[in-house]
């Protein structure tokens, strides 16, 4: 057993040990004093404000607010009014690609061009052909000249003959005359009979005459039928080479217009948005399923014809028609508002969205900036939109209840409320619309502002509690 005098050595002498305070306790009494003294309001946490709020809005120059109001906007993309996918009109390889993405090529330009080697072969066959058939037209046409000079030659002569034949008939019926009357005096005995001889000798003379003028004459005319017989022959194969020229030319046509179908040109103005096919590759009218054959080759899209595509809830469809103001926005363009005009409503609605398609015109746009399958949003404006709103010139305003602006000898303020916290705001205030007012500095669009029970607000920041 332990003695009371080894007790009395465990024993701790309380009255020895010192009261100390640390340092840290001290630095929170004094910042709890200085809060108290800064903010006497959070002082008083078991006084909590019960208080109504209201959202600041955004409205559009119109008077109608952009988030959650009536008024009509619709998100579509940006599409091309004009477009055309290029292909080949028939099967080939594709030998030169003169454009790639991004190019801007003219109506005409050669954008493509497909192996077209055999097919210049032909052409100049065909070529070929053609100025042959023209060497024989060129011949044939030397031949039928000759056969005319050759007719006016045989022709000619006719009338010597004529003449001649004429002559010889009178100088034969003088013959005759004289023989008859050479014949009358010799059976008078009034002259010899040699004189009656030489009488019918004379008219023996004209009549072999006339008789040799008229076999010159029918062989002049024979020949005459020979040679126009030879002129017709002349003239039909004249005919023939003509129309084998003509059937030559016609060929060499539809070959070079099968070689003008391997330039592929592009048929508008435009930018290249899509190249599908490179040089090497075998393209044709139309991808077949298992085939390598390409089914275009470049997509080109008409820049000036760049418009906006929104879906509009049927529901609202009445409220948009033709030649409408609107504004258009691009998703990567922020900030930025471009001028529109509703284009069309396109005749077919999408059922599963219960939405109809209308196309806006871009009156003004950025021509490098919107690019097709941009994303867009276009607000539809009334007729009696002030002028500026769909450049952006007219800016939209951030409106609050009347009951949210307070004032003091400082100014115009409201009271903000954030995690059940308000304080308060200096604001400037604009233009007063009905149960509205517009605030012009201060307060940011979807911030909550005390618009019952700020009369029991004191301070500059005070704790809350929000009522329905």
């Amino acid at each position: 057993m332990m003695s009371s005098d080894g007790l009395a050595a465990l024993r701790i002498d309380r009255s020895r040990r010192r009261w100390r305070v640390s340092p840290w306790v001290w630095v929170a009494l004094i910042a709890i004093v200085a809060v108290a003294i800064l903010s006497p309001g959070l002082m008083r946490g078991s006084q909590v404000v019960e208080v109504g709020v209201a959202p600041a809005v955004r409205v559009s120059a119109t008077g109608q607010a952009v988030d959650g109001s009536p008024e009509l906007t619709a998100a579509g993309y940006v599409v091309a009014d004009r477009q055309s996918v290029l292909a080949a009109k028939f099967t080939g390889r594709l030998a030169k690609l003169n454009v790639s993405e991004a190019d801007f090529v003219k109506k005409g330009d050669v954008v493509a061009e497909l192996d077209h080697a055999e097919l210049d072969a032909t052409i100049a066959q065909a070529e070929a052909a053609v100025a042959e058939v023209a060497a024989d037209v060129q011949h044939l046409t030397k031949l039928v000249a000759q056969a005319d000079a050759e007719l006016v030659a045989a022709e000619t002569p006719l009338e010597t003959f004529a003449a001649e034949t004429k002559q010889y008939e009178i100088l034969l019926a003088d013959a005759q005359r004289r023989l008859a009357l050479a014949e009358q005096l010799a059976a008078r005995k009034a002259i010899s009979s040699s004189e009656v001889d030489d009488r019918r000798t004379e008219v023996l003379g004209m009549e072999a005459k006339i008789a040799w003028t008229q076999q010159r004459k029918r062989e002049a005319q024979y020949r005459i039928v020979v040679v126009q017989a030879q002129v017709a022959v002349a003239r039909a194969a004249i005919g023939a080479a003509d129309a084998r020229q003509r059937s030559a030319a016609a060929r060499v046509t539809v070959l070079e217009t099968q070689r003008d179908e391997s330039l592929i040109r592009s048929p508008f103005d435009g930018m290249v948005t899509e190249k599908a096919a490179e040089v090497g590759e075998i393209v044709a009218p139309i991808s077949i399923g298992g085939s390598m054959a390409r089914g275009s080759i470049v997509t080109i899209a008409d820049w000036a014809s760049l418009q906006a595509e929104v879906d509009v809830a049927e529901a609202q469809l009445g409220r948009v028609k033709a030649g409408q103001r609107a504004a258009i926005t691009v998703d990567a363009i922020p900030g930025k508002t471009f001028p529109g005009k509703v284009r069309r409503i396109l005749p077919r609605a999408d059922r599963s969205k219960a939405t109809v398609k209308v196309r806006v015109d871009f009156l003004a746009r950025d021509e490098k900036a919107v690019l097709p399958e941009m994303g867009v949003r276009v607000r539809f404006l009334p007729d009696d939109a002030p002028r500026g709103i769909e450049t952006g010139a007219t800016a939209d305003r951030i409106v609050v209840p009347k009951a949210a602006v307070q004032s003091d000898q400082d100014g115009s303020y409201v009271w903000a409320v954030s995690d059940d916290v308000a304080r308060k705001l200096a604001v400037n205030v604009g233009v007063n619309s009905g149960d509205r007012i517009e605030i012009t500095r201060g307060v940011n669009a979807g911030d909550k502002v005390v618009v019952r029970g700020a009369e029991r607000l004191t301070g500059d920041v005070a704790k809350v509690r929000l009522t329905e």
